[in-house]
Protein backbone atom coordinates (compact mmCIF):
# COMPACT_ATOMS: atom_id res chain seq x y z
CA UNK A 1 0.00 0.00 0.00
CA UNK A 2 1.27 3.31 -0.53
CA UNK A 3 1.02 6.30 1.68
CA UNK A 4 1.90 9.99 0.38
CA UNK A 5 2.59 12.52 3.56
CA UNK A 6 1.44 16.41 2.91
CA UNK A 7 2.98 18.13 6.12
CA UNK A 8 0.44 21.37 6.08
CA UNK A 9 -0.31 24.03 8.59
CA UNK A 10 -3.98 23.14 9.53
CA UNK A 11 -5.93 24.47 13.23
CA UNK A 12 -4.08 22.61 15.64
CA UNK A 13 -7.43 20.32 16.51
CA UNK A 14 -6.65 19.13 13.23
CA UNK A 15 -3.42 16.57 13.70
CA UNK A 16 -3.94 14.89 10.45
CA UNK A 17 -6.82 13.54 7.92
CA UNK A 18 -6.81 11.08 5.64
CA UNK A 19 -7.93 10.57 1.92
CA UNK A 20 -9.04 8.16 -0.29
CA UNK A 21 -7.30 8.23 -3.69
CA UNK A 22 -9.17 6.79 -7.01
CA UNK A 23 -5.87 5.50 -7.66
CA UNK A 24 -5.61 2.78 -4.02
CA UNK A 25 -3.34 5.13 -2.60
CA UNK A 26 -4.28 7.36 0.48
CA UNK A 27 -3.00 11.31 0.96
CA UNK A 28 -2.55 11.95 4.79
CA UNK A 29 -2.60 15.65 5.44
CA UNK A 30 -0.25 16.08 8.63
CA UNK A 31 -0.69 19.12 10.69
CA UNK A 32 3.12 20.50 10.11
CA UNK A 33 2.53 22.61 13.48
CA UNK A 34 2.41 19.98 15.83
CA UNK A 35 5.74 18.34 17.36
CA UNK A 36 7.14 15.05 15.61
CA UNK A 37 5.89 12.84 18.10
CA UNK A 38 2.46 14.04 17.55
CA UNK A 39 2.60 13.68 13.78
CA UNK A 40 4.11 10.07 13.99
CA UNK A 41 0.87 9.65 16.09
CA UNK A 42 -1.17 11.05 14.28
CA UNK A 43 -0.41 9.30 10.86
CA UNK A 44 -0.20 5.75 13.34
CA UNK A 45 -4.05 6.63 13.62
CA UNK A 46 -5.13 7.90 9.99
CA UNK A 47 -3.02 4.10 8.57
CA UNK A 48 -5.58 2.72 11.59
CA UNK A 49 -8.64 3.64 9.58
CA UNK A 50 -6.98 2.88 6.09
CA UNK A 51 -6.33 -1.08 8.49
CA UNK A 52 -9.73 -0.82 9.75
CA UNK A 53 -11.58 -0.36 6.16
CA UNK A 54 -13.07 2.80 7.35
CA UNK A 55 -13.69 4.28 3.90
CA UNK A 56 -16.14 1.28 3.29
CA UNK A 57 -18.11 1.80 6.76
CA UNK A 58 -20.90 3.19 6.45
CA UNK A 59 -21.25 4.00 10.21
CA UNK A 60 -20.75 8.29 10.76
CA UNK A 61 -16.86 9.25 11.30
CA UNK A 62 -17.64 10.17 14.91
CA UNK A 63 -18.69 6.38 15.78
CA UNK A 64 -15.75 5.09 14.26
CA UNK A 65 -13.30 7.26 15.76
CA UNK A 66 -14.65 6.27 19.26
CA UNK A 67 -14.42 2.11 17.71
CA UNK A 68 -11.24 3.32 16.92
CA UNK A 69 -9.56 4.63 20.24
CA UNK A 70 -7.54 1.82 22.18
CA UNK A 71 -6.46 0.32 18.56
CA UNK A 72 -4.25 2.03 17.55
CA UNK A 73 -1.23 0.45 14.86
CA UNK A 74 2.14 1.08 16.06
CA UNK A 75 5.04 1.19 13.63
CA UNK A 76 5.95 -2.76 13.64
CA UNK A 77 3.00 -3.30 12.24
CA UNK A 78 3.62 -1.26 8.85
CA UNK A 79 5.60 -3.50 6.70
CA UNK A 80 3.76 -3.41 3.67
CA UNK A 81 3.46 0.41 3.84
CA UNK A 82 5.34 2.67 1.35
CA UNK A 83 5.33 6.21 2.60
CA UNK A 84 5.87 9.44 0.04
CA UNK A 85 6.76 12.24 1.52
CA UNK A 86 5.19 15.59 -0.64
CA UNK A 87 7.52 18.90 0.02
Amino acid sequence: MNIILIYKAMPLHMKALVHPNVDGTYTIFVNSLIDHNNQVKAVLHEVSHIQCGDFDANAHADVLEHLLHGQEVSKSDLPDIQFFVVA
